[in-house]
């Protein structure tokens, strides 16, 4: 297995629209995104896109307050905003494994290089490919990059009502794997 702790991934390049005060399109920012390691050890590495504080999405703060306001840029502890979205894209390095987690969202998630593996806590494993997509609806799950190569996931997460079983709010949680 690679060694490297960088991902050979190029940043993705975001662009994000908006409008003038007569109401037409313009571009408001044409950037590469800057990859974060959540953690100095950690070979997993996320790139917020994009991100909203609430729901419905506040779309028109250079309107409102004559500046557009990024709060992917402001933002950059939580894994969830809470009440809006994010757009994320997450890269594996080969071997990784991610804790044990959930998160009370629903989350639309896509490979876009590489093969990665799902696992669910009771230990069904599924395997996606380039070009899979999985919809992930509040489940305790993993990932297991179990190959030789770097894998690339982009994921869009919305907020979600949190699931109840038996009366028992099953909320956010994060567990070392096993």
């Amino acid at each position: 297995m690679s060694s490297t702790s960088e991902s050979p991934f190029p940043p993705t390049r975001r662009i994000v629209t908006g409008h003038t005060p007569q109401g037409k399109s313009l571009v408001l920012d044409d950037s590469l995104t800057a990859p974060r390691f959540l953690s100095p050890e950690s070979k997993v590495s996320l790139a917020d896109l994009h991100y909203t504080a609430e729901a419905p999405a506040v779309i028109d703060t250079e309107l409102t307050t004559g500046k557009w306001i990024d709060e992917a840029k402001t933002q950059t502890e939580k894994i969830f905003s809470g009440k809006g979205s994010n757009f994320r894209s997450i890269d594996f390095a080969p071997g990784t494994v991610s804790p044990l987690h959930r998160t009370v969202t629903l989350d639309y998630g896509i490979v876009f290089r590489g093969t990665i593996t799902l696992e669910l806590e009771e230990g069904e494993r599924i395997t996606l490919r380039e070009g899979d997509t999985v919809v992930q609806r509040g489940t305790m799950h993993t990932w297991r990059n179990e190959t030789d190569e770097w894998t690339k996931l982009y994921f869009v997460m919305l907020d979600a009502k949190p699931i109840e079983v038996q009366g028992k709010t099953l909320g956010e949680e994060f567990h070392e794997a096993k």
